[in-house]
C-alpha cells in the first residue's frame, strides 16, 4: 500500500469524500458541507487537513482570486479506493470479516441500515441469478 494512502486519517477521508462528490471547492465550501453532515468544524481545522492532503499529493488546488479552490488529485484517492485498500491490508481474502464485524457489534448497525444491507444483499443476489 502506497505510504500516503496508509496515513488518510478519517477526518481526511470526509474531506476527500465532499471533494469527490462535489468537484473543485474552497475551504469554506468544504466547511459548509461537512456542517450541513453533523460536523461543525473551525474553517482553520479544514484549512489544516486540505494542506495536509496537499502535502500527501491527494488533492490538488489552484489559485482563484484570494482563495484556492482543491479538487482530487487522481481517481484512486477516492475514499472507497483508499477503503479498498485498508481492507485488503487489514481483512486479506476475509470479504465477509468486516461486514460480519459490523453486525455483531454492541452498538452496530440499526433496523433500518440491516434493512437497507438486507434489500443490497437481494439486489446483488438477483443480479448473480441472471448471470
Amino acid at each position: 500500500m502506497s505510504n500516503k494512502l496508509s496515513n488518510v486519517g478519517p477526518l481526511e477521508l470526509k474531506v476527500l469524500g465532499v471533494l469527490n462528490t462535489e468537484g473543485n471547492m474552497s475551504v469554506s465550501d468544504i466547511q459548509s458541507v461537512l456542517k450541513k453532515q453533523g460536523h461543525n468544524l473551525a474553517y482553520t481545522t479544514v484549512m489544516t487537513v486540505l494542506v495536509r492532503l496537499f502535502d500527501k499529493a491527494l488533492v490538488v488546488r489552484e489559485k482563484e482570486g484570494r482563495q484556492f479552490l482543491y479538487s482530487p488529485a487522481k481517481k484512486n484517492s477516492s475514499p472507497l479506493k483508499i477503503f479498498e485498500r485498508m481492507k485488503t491490508s487489514l481483512f486479506g481474502n476475509e470479504k465477509l470479516r468486516p461486514i460480519l464485524g459490523l453486525l455483531e457489534a454492541d452498538d452496530g448497525l440499526s433496523r433500518e441500515e440491516l434493512e437497507e444491507l438486507k434489500r443490497a444483499v437481494e439486489v446483488r443476489l438477483n443480479k448473480e441469478n441472471r448471470k
